[in-house]
């Protein structure tokens, strides 16, 4: 069945770190859940790409949300996983995500679905000119052809190959929906992880 718009997660390490929970009863649930739960309502499929296999209690807390798991054993890189995920999808578009980042609106998402419409890539860019190529939108077709000509495994070398990008002002077009921006927080050690338990304790349920 064709699909047209896909979410590849890509796990990063900290896809089991917990959080308070905003699901029901429970007491905690994992970053990976909080990102499932902000994809699920936009992607029309959901792929979460490991670098090994991810255990039997991993894949049943995620199961709820109708994922299908890939497992990439072609060399660990982060490019290698989302090269993995794209080739696991029939859909046109796909958004990647790392497994990280359990703030990110379903709006942004969207917005970004919209952005890489005839459109190589759609890529957030602060005022800065930093861009934010691992939350962003991709034509599965012309990034697979960029990343099998592309030498250097680096995801932001390889946004500079696709000859059609849509740069998505962070500022712009996404603060409007996500006045936080803690679509782009990012939960990379013990520190970040003491940011996220304040965030989520302090967000409605």
């Amino acid at each position: 069945m064709l699909t047209n718009k896909c979410a590849v997660v890509v796990n990063d390490g900290m896809e089991n770190s917990l959080l308070p929970s905003r699901f029901g009863e429970k007491a905690t649930s994992t970053l990976l859940q909080y990102v499932l739960d902000s994809v699920w309502t936009v992607a029309d499929e959901i792929l979460v790409i490991f670098d090994e296999d991810p255990g039997l209690p991993l894949i049943e807390s995620i199961a709820p949300f109708g994922v299908k798991v890939a497992i990439d054993r072609g060399g660990g890189s982060l490019l290698s996983r989302i090269v993995a995920g794209f080739k696991a999808t029939h859909a046109e578009n796909c958004l990647v995500v790392p497994s990280s980042a359990p703030f990110i609106k379903p709006n942004v998402i969207f917005q970004l679905f919209e952005s890489v419409r005839g459109f190589d890539a759609a890529v957030p860019r602060w005022r800065s000119g930093k861009i934010e190529p691992l939350l962003a939108a991709y034509n599965k077709k012309a990034f697979l052809r960029a990343a099998a000509r592309s030498k250097k495994k680096v995801l932001s070398s390889l946004v500079d190959k696709l000859s059609a990008v849509s740069y998505v002002d962070v500022e712009r077009f996404l603060k409007p929906l996500d006045p936080e921006l803690y679509s782009f927080f990012r939960v990379k050690d013990e520190r970040d992880l003491r940011k996220a338990r304040r965030i989520a304790q302090s967000r409605p349920r």
